[in-house]
């Protein structure tokens, strides 16, 4: 069983392939995975999303904007995971996919239609998003990017629960943002080394021992 901890930007398209990805090769290969979707919202992070979505990373109404959009869209996700953690990752997913590939407006039309395309109940979201509970969970969020030394968005940290050993490795390049073919390629050929049978040195990705991050 491998335990991935996935920090990302919610409105992310580059995320978005990413986790399209990672998910499509733990399922090739038949591998059980906990997943733990964590959103990350740092200044580096939406200094590369300002860039991914062409504006000027000085441009302080741009920004002002941008940061409001990540923060209440996390705040989205945090709400939908009271309602399960897959039914979540599906709404993250599919907001992700109507902003930054369909691109559809971050409105409450867009946000509507990604919380009921996931199975989940709207009313409930939009008033526990502004929960304590919530609000607590973000924190805690942030709390572990710092601790584990999350930088950017996206990032891995991917740990195989069948040798305690084994430390976990962190991935934060997963190559040409522009083309999902690289992106792939590049997941596939670092998970590949993470892989039982695979005996191969790790470049691109740095080795990390967080035994006490696990859930």
């Amino acid at each position: 069983m491998w335990e991935i901890f996935l920090y990302i930007n919610p409105l992310c398209s580059y995320c978005l392939t990413v986790e399209q990805s990672i998910i499509d090769f733990t399922r090739k290969h038949d591998i059980d995975t906990q997943y733990h979707f964590v959103t990350n919202y740092n200044m580096a992070t939406l200094n590369d999303y300002m860039q991914l979505k062409g504006f000027k990373i000085n441009d302080i109404e741009k920004r002002t904007n941008a940061s409001q959009e990540v923060v209440e869209a996390a705040k989205l996700y945090k709400a939908a995971t009271c309602q399960g953690n897959k039914k979540a990752r599906n709404f993250l997913m599919n907001l992700q996919e109507q902003v930054n590939v369909l691109n559809n407006p971050f409105d409450d039309t867009t946000i509507k239609s990604a919380i009921n395309n996931s199975g989940l109940d709207y009313k409930s979201i939009m008033t526990d998003k502004e929960s304590l509970c919530v609000t607590q969970g973000l924190k805690r969020d942030q709390q572990l990017s710092m601790e584990m030394h999350i930088q950017k968005a996206p990032t891995a940290v991917v740990f195989d629960c069948d040798d305690e050993e084994k430390p976990g490795v962190m991935i934060n390049n997963f190559g040409d943002i522009n083309s999902p073919e690289s992106i792939n390629q590049t997941i596939n050929t670092l998970l590949e080394r993470e892989l039982p049978q695979s005996s191969k040195s790790l470049n691109n990705c740095s080795v990390i021992s967080l035994d006490k991050f696990r859930r």
